[in-house]
């Protein structure tokens, strides 16, 4: 039995939790604020593989395809 969450027939992951812990976001203190507020935004992982996932506001995981095999 997989680890994997399962996929939609169309190819998208089902998945919408990040894993706990991978939760980051890019260090933009030296850019400024104009662009910290443009690139600042938090990334996560997800159980079927991919990687730097963007978040919701919710802290949910953006649509994505699981990483072919």
């Amino acid at each position: 039995m997989s680890d994997k969450p399962a996929a939609a027939p169309d190819g998208y992951c089902t998945n919408t939790t990040p894993v706990a812990g991978s939760v980051r976001s890019t260090n933009t203190t030296a850019l400024g604020s104009k662009f910290a507020r443009m690139n600042n935004r938090p990334y996560g992982d997800c159980p079927c593989g991919r990687a730097a996932i963007g978040l919701t506001g919710r802290g949910n995981l953006h649509r994505h395809k699981q990483p072919q095999e």
